[in-house]
């Protein structure tokens, strides 16, 4: 009996976050699409190809020196940028001429150009961001400009960082050369730390932008988890590229431009990833107000219910109701007419009773039934209770706190307009009576 009870509660844990997970991905995948990140993504893949030569003529300037004096950090260096992508090679570099920049040829205005043109990426991530963290206040263009500037010099140190501890582990190597038994276990833990390096790098670039480029910004539980999944994903498909793609197959479509298209491919590819990850940090982050939004809706349109997968998922979602769900018997006040209360419901099942006393004598005035808001009036109107509320019938109530009840109506227009509805229609019962 104690084994069937265990077994039923990881059953039940299990099912609710597969739940809450299948949740986030459906929400996310509307809001992608409704927002058109895949427009946002292909407009930053198109600024990264713009960036890029840039950022690389920044990076030559800020080490070439030590990289000419010592050819083997420049070769490490290369190393570690081919396991981003096998496209940024440091012969291509040479040829065109980008490993030979003079940094007294530059001065002081080329580096601020190299810096404007090189911050065009991040540019274009803050307006895709702009779309899926919404915020009532505007950055002005100059301070766009240099923030942009400074996520671009924090993403180039967690390069260069990570590039040095890659050379690092290379010195140490070779000073273990002595240490037979320390260097062949060194070794056999070299190849997997090598392929850790890529995706801390990748996870901590995007984690950074996720919690800190929105003006709206997300909590950092949520960016953590988004910025692993789109980290675990951008690795898988630079490995699917690897393996299905190759330069060599493209030559004969495309010829000399074969390398650009498939770095083109890639980086578009990625954005479509980093994008949809954005937008599921921000569903995690406001998953139960969404969820709310979704359950309300599913009540009031028709239309939503033909939805098998909107109906399975949100119609009883058990996190939901396990953290908001209150059940009234019949005859249970929920509030008293008069009290200095403002907490707002939505009626899942059963009928609450409203009354109100005229000429000392309490009277029923109206009868709110499953699928309304109730309890808005005193919040909005920012006044007393109107009136006292009783449950009719067996009742399920979701319990929203005011500040859950504000982002429910700046979320979505349908919610704000029907609630603006409700209450004015309220309004009008209460001067007739």
């Amino acid at each position: 009996m104690i084994h069937t009870v265990h077994t039923e509660r990881v059953l039940n844990f299990i099912w609710k976050h597969f739940q809450v997970f299948l949740q986030k991905i459906i929400l996310s995948i509307n809001f992608f699409l409704r927002n058109e990140l895949i427009n946002h993504a292909g407009a930053s893949a198109f600024f990264f190809l713009l960036s890029i030569t840039p950022v690389f003529i920044i990076i030559l300037i800020s080490f070439g020196r030590y990289l000419t004096s010592y050819p083997e950090v420049s070769d490490y260096f290369f190393v570690f940028l081919r396991t981003l992508n096998e496209n940024l090679d440091k012969d291509l570099l040479v040829k065109i001429g980008l490993m030979n920049v003079s940094t007294t040829a530059v001065g002081i205005f080329g580096l601020l150009s190299l810096l404007w043109a090189a911050s065009w990426i991040v540019t274009g991530i803050q307006r895709g961001l702009g779309a899926i963290f919404p915020s009532e206040r505007i950055r002005a263009p100059v301070v766009t400009y240099i923030f942009s500037i400074l996520i671009l010099s924090v993403l180039l140190l967690v390069t260069v960082l990570f590039t040095f501890i890659s050379i690092g582990l290379n010195f140490l190597q070779t000073l273990l050369g002595n240490y037979g038994v320390i260097q062949t276990l060194f070794q056999s833990l070299l190849p997997p730390l090598r392929n850790v390096f890529p995706f801390l790098a990748t996870f901590l670039m995007i984690f950074l932008v996720y919690r800190f480029v929105p003006l709206k910004k997300p909590k950092t539980g949520p960016s953590l988890v988004g910025a692993v999944l789109c980290s675990l994903c951008v690795i898988l498909l630079h490995m699917l590229f690897l393996k299905f793609f190759s330069v060599a197959q493209f030559n004969v479509v495309y010829g000399v431009l074969a390398t650009l298209i498939l770095m083109l491919l890639w980086v578009h590819f990625s954005f479509i990833l980093f994008f949809f990850f954005a937008e599921f940090t921000f569903v995690s982050d406001k998953i139960d107000i969404l969820v709310l939004e979704r359950m309300y809706l599913f009540q009031l349109n028709q239309n939503i219910k033909g939805k098998k997968i909107e109906k399975f998922l949100f119609s009883h979602p058990k996190r939901i109701f396990e953290k908001y769900a209150i059940n009234y018997k019949p005859g249970e006040m929920l509030f008293r007419e008069g009290e200095k209360s403002s907490d707002i419901y939505f009626i899942y099942q059963g009928d609450i009773g409203i009354y109100r006393k005229m000429d000392g004598i309490e009277k029923k005035i109206a009868t709110i039934r499953a699928g309304e808001i109730l309890g808005e009036m005193a919040y909005l109107l920012k006044e007393r209770r109107t009136a006292t509320a009783v449950a009719e019938t067996e009742s399920v109530l979701l319990f929203i706190t005011p500040d859950n009840f504000e982002e429910l109506l700046l979320s979505n227009r349908s919610v704000s307009r029907e609630v603006i509805q409700l209450l004015s229609s309220r309004l009008r019962k209460m001067q007739l009576l």
